[in-house]
């Protein structure tokens, strides 16, 4: 029978999760900046564009706050910020759907990007993922991958933003690479989703060439903390997303009446509300410190995936109950709920489900 390792949680300074007067100001920042863009109605219409977002806004993400130098060393002309930091722009982006490629170019090919062993090799690469000119992405799943004197062959499954961007990063244990994708021996195969603000492609490469970012002796440490910053930050969406909903729903049920009165005060839908609270402070708060600990603790996996498996469980359940407390309306297509629907069910098969996640905290605590 396997034993269970004793104190298994990883300890971080409780100061980690202390209110922030600079996430705050940076909340309201994104906020409004992604209100003026029109929420959710905003999003319906970039949806049937070529790139299926809106360079205007993307534009004026990096003009204003310049999200893909976040996560940038300051030493490469980044900011330097933490995953912590980076967290509060994701949840206000999840909150309203955005399908701007923040997470997949601002975070994580950002992050791979500072992360490379020759930072002089990938020099104009960065500074244009940076500006927002370059769109970059990572690949979270290959197969067949086989990379042979700087030419790369396999397939790329379901890349986010795969068939818009420009640079995708990949690898495994073994390394980690720069794809441009406009270079030859690059197939994409634009893929139908569930998710329309989520775009995925295949990329099939074929002696593709690919740029080394990390070699051998620190790919396996550099690819497990890209995995957990994706981890994390679809979770910190998630978040925005339980948090936009739960105000909507309380804000619905506080107006609609049944039987001479607001269905909000039935019994039963404040107890389903309650739920959602509680789901929502739980997930927020394992994000919270899954973030934190993610650059002060840089060897740990546990609490990442306490906050995936949370939060996934927790936005599923969200969504659902979103749309059966807004009765009718909520299962039309003139209501926003079924993006909501949509995003957290696509983002299961795309980052993993709960189970998935929890089968991951069993591996690490020894279970």
């Amino acid at each position: 029978m396997s034993s269970i390792v004793v104190d298994p949680w990883p300890a971080g300074d409780p100061a980690l999760l202390a209110p922030s007067a600079e996430h705050e100001e940076l909340r309201a920042i994104v906020r409004s900046l992604l209100e003026r863009a029109g929420g959710t109605e905003g999003v319906r219409g970039v949806l049937d564009g070529d790139l299926g977002y809106s360079t205007d806004l993307w534009t004026r993400l990096h003009r204003e706050l310049e999200v893909s130098s976040m996560v940038v060393p300051e030493t490469l002309g980044g900011a330097g910020f933490a995953l912590a930091d980076v967290a509060v722009v994701l949840e206000e982006a999840g909150a309203v759907l955005r399908p701007e490629p923040l997470l997949a170019s601002s975070v994580l090919a950002a992050a791979a990007l500072g992360a490379a062993d020759d930072p002089d090799a990938i020099a104009g690469e960065l500074r244009g993922v940076m500006a927002g000119e370059l769109v970059g992405t990572l690949a979270l799943a290959v197969e067949g991958l086989e990379v042979v004197d700087g030419r790369a062959s396999g397939v790329l499954h379901r890349v986010l933003a795969g068939a818009t961007a420009h640079l995708v990063v990949l690898g495994d244990d073994r390394g980690l690479w720069l794809l441009d994708t406009a270079g030859d021996g690059v197939e994409v195969r634009a893929l139908e989703v569930l998710d329309e603000t989520r775009r995925q492609a295949d990329l099939v490469l074929t002696g593709a060439a690919v740029t080394a970012l990390v070699g051998v002796s620190g790919a396996a440490a550099a690819w497990s903390r890209l995995r957990r910053a994706a981890a994390v930050g679809v979770a910190a969406e998630h978040v925005g997303m339980m948090a936009r909903l739960l105000d909507d729903t309380v804000a619905y049920v506080s107006t609609r009446e049944q039987f001479g009165r607001k269905i909000g005060s039935f019994q039963a839908v404040k107890h389903r509300l309650a739920d959602v609270l509680v789901d929502l402070e739980r997930s927020r708060s394992a994000v919270a410190y899954a973030a934190a600990l993610h650059d002060a603790d840089p060897a740990d996996e546990l609490a990442a995936a306490v906050a995936a498996s949370v939060a996934t469980d927790a936005v599923v359940r969200t969504v659902h109950e979103a749309v059966q407390l807004h009765g009718g309306i909520g299962f039309t297509w003139e209501h926003p709920a079924h993006l909501y629907v949509k995003r957290a069910l696509g983002d299961e098969g795309l980052f993993g489900s709960a189970a998935a996640h929890r089968r991951r905290i069993a591996d690490l605590v020894g279970l």
